[in-house]
């Protein structure tokens, strides 16, 4: 377990290392959502919202998993790639990166232990393509109903992580995802299983931003006439509350693993107050699709 765990915090180091030196097309920068004003700041916190609930989805950890636990002896090991869609033409995602685009690829690289007959854990990372950004993570899996193999009765589990966002200067997001999936293993011959499942998640989301400049082209040190008073941060708002539903296969073959999912999430919904006032999210409907390959022992 300690060695899985370690596996998944080191990678994302050693794959990180290339790419410091430079921002990348999704490095988000703030900067532009806030306008001195009057001696102050006008912040736009409706962006800074809708741009975190997307950048949640984005880059929190999948499931990609069936109900069946691995049991007491049982660990695996996974790498998942996916495409994921973002709703890259509205402003507050093409004021605040590089020429985005709607499809942004991620890698996420997990390692499963079981502990119990029907407990689970795993920890892991997510990789945001084209950037700096990890988010690292964990998760429990209780498998309330499962081993009914032979009998057309399905598993049912529920699963929690967590997941921390590293690597943007100025976004600081904590997320947590609660989920239920149902599945049922199919024997093909004596070494082939295909497991079908279904199930829904709902993420949870707070972010915040560190310390912004809305002049940042204005040395306060040098010019005696700058405007201290240009700084700003975005505070932590209301929780983000995102859907993800989900469905996708498993196929084990001796130890080899293959998996693929879906995630279609409908766009966000929820308000958040900060300084007094009342934000929307106004992100949009995202896609996520994921080929996952591994190794079950």
């Amino acid at each position: 377990m300690r060695k899985i765990l370690s596996f998944s915090v080191a990678l994302p180091v050693l794959l990180a290392a290339p790419t410091a030196a430079h921002a990348g097309k999704y490095d988000v920068d703030l900067t532009s959502l806030g306008t001195a004003s009057g001696g102050g700041v006008v912040q736009d916190g409706t962006k800074f919202r809708s741009l975190s609930s997307e950048l949640a989805v984005l880059s929190a950890p999948k499931p990609v998993d069936p109900a069946d636990s691995l049991g007491l002896s049982g660990f695996a090991l996974s790498a998942d790639i996916s495409l994921n869609t973002i709703s890259g033409g509205k402003e507050f995602w093409t004021q605040t990166t590089s020429s985005p685009e709607n499809l942004v690829p991620t890698i996420q690289v997990v390692g499963r232990k079981g502990l119990w007959p029907g407990l689970e854990v795993g920890g892991g990372a997510t990789h945001v393509f084209d950037s700096k950004m990890w988010t690292i993570g964990g998760y429990a899996k209780l498998a309330l109903h499962e081993g009914f193999h032979h009998l057309p009765i399905p598993s049912i589990a529920l699963r929690g992580h967590f997941g921390q966002l590293l690597g943007s200067k100025d976004v600081r997001m904590t997320t947590i995802g609660v989920d239920a999936v149902v599945s049922h293993v199919f024997g093909v011959g004596s070494t082939v299983s295909l497991t079908p499942y279904i199930g829904y998640q709902a993420l949870l989301a707070w972010s915040r931003s560190g310390v912004l400049d809305a002049t940042p082209d204005t040395d306060e040190y040098v010019d005696p006439n700058a405007d201290l008073s240009n700084e700003f941060v975005f505070k932590r708002q209301d929780v983000i509350v995102r859907h993800r539903p989900f469905f996708g296969l498993r196929m084990v073959f001796s130890v080899l693993r293959i998996g693929l999912e879906g995630m279609i999430v409908p766009g966000g919904s929820s308000t958040g107050s900060a300084n007094g006032q009342t934000y929307e999210d106004n992100s949009g409907l995202q896609q996520q699709y994921t080929f996952s390959v591994g190794a079950d022992f």
